[in-house]
C-alpha cells in the first residue's frame, strides 16, 4: 500500500504501517532472544571449561612439587652415597686403626704413628675439626664449613664424620641428653 502524491494517509494506511512495523519489531527481538540465548549457553560452557582447566592446573601444580620434592630428596641421597663410595673407597684400609674404648693420651715418649687420610672431602673435614682439636664439633657446623647452605650438606657431611670415626681418626660424644653428637679429634692423622 503506498501513499498517492498529495494525498494525506488514511487511517487504514497508518494502521497496516503500524502493523507491519510491529512484526519486524517482535522478528528483531525474537532473532535477538535466541541470539542471546546461544550466547548464554556460550559462556555458561566456557565458564565450566575455565573451572575444569583451573582445577586440572592445580593438580598439575601440586603434582610437579611432590615430583620436585622426591627429586631432590633422591638426588641429595645419590649424592650421599657417593661420598659415602668415594671415602671408602679412598681410605687406606692396612692403616686402619680399631680402639675398642677410649685411651688415655699415649705417653711422650711413645707417640703414635700418624692415620693417612685420603679424599678431599675427608681431609677439608679433618682439617676443620684440627683447626681446634680441643673442641667438639656437630655434623652442623662442619658442614656450613665444607658447603654451606647446601641441601642435603648436613647427611653428607654426618655419613663422612662416621666413616672417620670408625677409622678412629675422630672420637664422637654425646650432650648429656644424649641428643646431640659431636665429634674430637682422636688421633694425629696426615693427609694420603
Amino acid at each position: 500500500m503506498s501513499l498517492i502524491d498529495g494525498c494525506p494517509p488514511s487511517a487504514d494506511w497508518i494502521a497496516k504501517d503500524m502493523e507491519a512495523m510491529l512484526r519486524e519489531c517482535e522478528a528483531l527481538i525474537l532473532s535477538k532472544d535466541e541470539l542471546m540465548r546461544r550466547l548464554q549457553e556460550t559462556i555458561e560452557t566456557l565458564r565450566r571449561q575455565m573451572a575444569q582447566a583451573s582445577e586440572e592446573r592445580e593438580q598439575a601444580v601440586l603434582q610437579r612439587q611432590k615430583a620436585e620434592d622426591w627429586l631432590g630428596g633422591f638426588q641429595a641421597t645419590l649424592q650421599e652415597a657417593a661420598v659415602l663410595k668415594a671415602s671408602r673407597t679412598t681410605a687406606p684400609v692396612q692403616l686402619k686403626l680399631v680402639r675398642p674404648a677410649p685411651e688415655p693420651e699415649p705417653a711422650p715418649s711413645r707417640p703414635a704413628s700418624p692415620v693417612r687420610i685420603g679424599g678431599a672431602r675427608s681431609i677439608a673435614a679433618m682439617q676443620i675439626i684440627s683447626g681446634d682439636p680441643r673442641r667438639a664439633w656437630s655434623a652442623s657446623e662442619v658442614a656450613q664449613l665444607l658447603e654451606g647452605d647446601v641441601r642435603g650438606a648436613v647427611r653428607r657431611t654426618r655419613c663422612l664424620l662416621e666413616y672417620l670415626q670408625r677409622l678412629a681418626v675422630l672420637r664422637k660424644v654425646h650432650s648429656e641428653d644424649r641428643k646431640r653428637a659431636y665429634y674430637r679429634l682422636a688421633v694425629p692423622w696426615e693427609a694420603a
